[in-house]
């Protein structure tokens, strides 16, 4: 999976770059100069390849979406797995984020749910895939996860908001839009609904007061103000990518189900020393990886979905095509949970109806979709 293949070859880095954005794989892209002095494609895990794995290899593989189908990957040999829905190269650490292709679910959380529809349990009073991010007891209050960045106290972690070029305006918040590509294929900013030239779209044509950096730029490098607090130095909470790290943090507080991990539900509860929604990701597991391998995704992972919105999107529908059983798109009109914590009261989220990165309170029902680290 990790060899190097020759997508094209440029005379000139400076002619690779003029068109990286329109290569199949830009974002996984890195220029290396061979013996005849040309630039080739390094091929690494990008945005929108489906993740395989080889039941007779026994081994994982990608493939570009638009290039998975059931006739050349069909199910009996390759097992769909995950979306990458960060490249290899951006978060600094050369592991890739691979979403899963359902929602977690408390009551079947080793397989997760290939459906959008939440089912009421009577008994228990509780959704199955609308799940609580805990911590909380009437009688104890709130839970403190001291591991945890606190990223809403202190005003030097707060987001910094950008004008129509994409450069700080000195407004800040600990909330803000995401802008998304869904109507078009730019990253960088512009006041129109759908600007004329294309280089951007922010969503529901909000103001300049509310837009938060992209993660990317147009030439679909990394975006420095992403992740950048107010002082333009300070991290923000778009700048947490340890939702692994977050992940095991919040577990080691696990003491409500001492057997969630091997009992066979979750129970979704919002008590003092029960974190269901964590505890979903963690049970999550799919043919070639393990107990463990899952994650609650931080803010910085979960802010990264919004800008490839449209590819990630489109690689969930390609998948669910083949089989509905497999994998089901994300909800364009909800929320999902992040691992990173506002405070000890509140936890990041993504609101995909008009890219809100804001904070709820932990007792809500929410949406979860389960991330891993790939590096190849």
């Amino acid at each position: 999976m990790a060899e190097l293949q020759r997508i094209k070859v440029f005379q000139t880095e400076a002619d690779f770059c003029n068109i990286r954005h329109s290569l199949l794989v830009p974002s996984t892209a890195h220029c290396v100069e061979t013996s005849e002095v040309f630039f080739q494609c390094e091929r690494k895990a990008n945005v929108g390849d489906v993740v395989l794995y080889d039941k007779y290899l026994d081994e994982e593989m990608l493939v570009y979406y638009t290039e998975y189908n059931a006739t050349a990957y069909p199910l009996s040999t390759y097992t769909p797995t995950g979306i990458v829905v960060i490249p290899q190269w951006f978060c600094g650490d050369d592991y890739a984020r691979v979403m899963s292709l359902v929602n977690m679910s408390c009551t079947t959380p080793e397989t997760g749910k290939a459906s959008n529809s939440s089912t009421y349990n009577n008994d228990t009073n509780t959704h199955d895939i609308y799940l609580f991010w805990g911590g909380y007891s009437q009688g104890q209050g709130w839970h403190d996860i001291p591991e945890l960045i606190n990223y809403g106290t202190d005003s030097n972690r707060y987001q910094i908001y950008v004008d129509s070029n994409n450069n700080p305006t000195g407004g800040n918040s600990n909330w803000g839009y995401m802008p998304s590509d869904s109507y078009h294929t730019g990253y960088k900013g512009s006041t129109e609904n759908n600007s004329s030239d294309k280089t951007a779209h922010w969503y529901n044509g909000m103001g300049a007061d509310n837009r938060l950096p992209s993660a990317y730029t147009n030439r679909l490098e990394r975006n420095p103000l992403y992740g950048r607090g107010a002082d333009g130095n300070q991290s923000s909470f778009l700048s947490d990518y340890n939702g692994k790290q977050n992940t095991q943090h919040i577990l080691n507080y696990e003491t409500y189900q001492a057997l969630w991990e091997t009992d066979e539900t979750i129970e979704n509860i919002v008590d003092y020393g029960h974190f269901p929604a964590a505890c979903c990701c963690a049970r999550f597991h799919t043919e070639g990886t393990e107990q463990g391998d899952w994650y609650l995704p931080a803010a910085g992972e979960l802010g990264c979905l919004m800008p490839r919105f449209s590819i990630i999107q489109a690689a969930l529908k390609k998948v669910a095509s083949v089989s509905s059983t497999v994998a089901v798109p994300l909800l364009e009109n909800y929320i999902y949970w992040s691992s990173s914590e506002n405070f000890e009261v509140n936890a990041y989220t993504l609101n995909t109806i008009n890219g809100a990165m804001g904070y709820r309170i932990k007792l809500n029902y929410i949406y979860v979709r389960a991330f891993r680290l790939l590096r190849i």
